[in-house]
């Protein structure tokens, strides 16, 4: 093999190693920044009526809500705000929210960090309200 071969082969190599070692310092800090999210209990029934703000932050995912809360019911979900990596389609999470009365549904497969993230923010909003 020539010199100039085994020079490219080492250099991605050393690119390949850097990757990999990049991604499972992101996985470690997501995995981290999710057991650190605060979520609030929730009694639907201390929920007084009104319109409440909620944030959270994952570090790669920062979530800011108002939830509108009517005869304790969950009546709307509104993202203001979702900086995100690639969990977009985790905003889809308020419609669960809304048709089962309570922040704590299912996450959205494959936008776990921000579904959770959102979660946090509505169970924080709800608190605001909660008698």
């Amino acid at each position: 093999m020539s010199k100039w071969l085994i020079g490219v082969l080492v250099a991605l190599g050393v690119l390949a190693l850097a990757a990999g070692g990049m991604y499972l310092k992101m996985s470690s800090d997501a995995k981290a920044a999710l057991a650190a999210l605060p979520y609030e209990s929730i009694d639907m029934n201390r929920v007084s009526d009104g319109v409440f703000l909620g944030e959270s932050d994952a570090g790669l995912v920062r979530v800011k809500v108002e939830v509108d809360v009517k005869d304790h019911k969950i009546e709307a979900v509104r993202i203001l705000e979702h900086q995100n990596g690639r969990g977009g389609a985790a905003g889809a999470i308020v419609d669960n929210m809304v048709a089962q009365n309570r922040y704590d549904v299912d996450a959205v497969s494959g936008a776990t960090l921000s579904s959770q993230t959102i979660k946090s923010a509505v169970s924080l909003a709800l608190k605001q309200g909660q008698q």
